[in-house]
């Protein structure tokens, strides 16, 4: 792979990266630097992205959403990391 077409994928991924942030700031409280922490943690942006729709769905009980977390890879950093900058 050249390194043109290598630093364009780079290019994107940081783009898409950045679009998501944003995506998840208007969707939250926390700003782009927060979710830009949060990530760094270790989350993938898919699961972060879980986490989001599943603290918003008002169906599910408290114990039902514990349980998605836990089955989540990193969830339960993500809300520890969440729950920080919110508190």
């Amino acid at each position: 792979m050249s390194d043109l077409l290598r630093d364009l994928i780079n290019e994107a991924a940081a783009q898409t990266d950045n679009e998501l942030q944003s995506s998840i700031s208007s969707l939250t409280r926390l700003n782009d630097a927060e979710i830009q922490e949060i990530m760094a943690e270790g989350i993938s942006k898919q699961d972060l992205v879980k986490i989001i729709k599943e603290i918003k769905d008002a169906t599910k009980s408290n114990r039902q959403k514990a349980t998605t977390f836990n089955n989540i890879n990193g969830g339960v950093e993500a809300l520890i990391g969440i729950a920080s900058k919110i508190l």
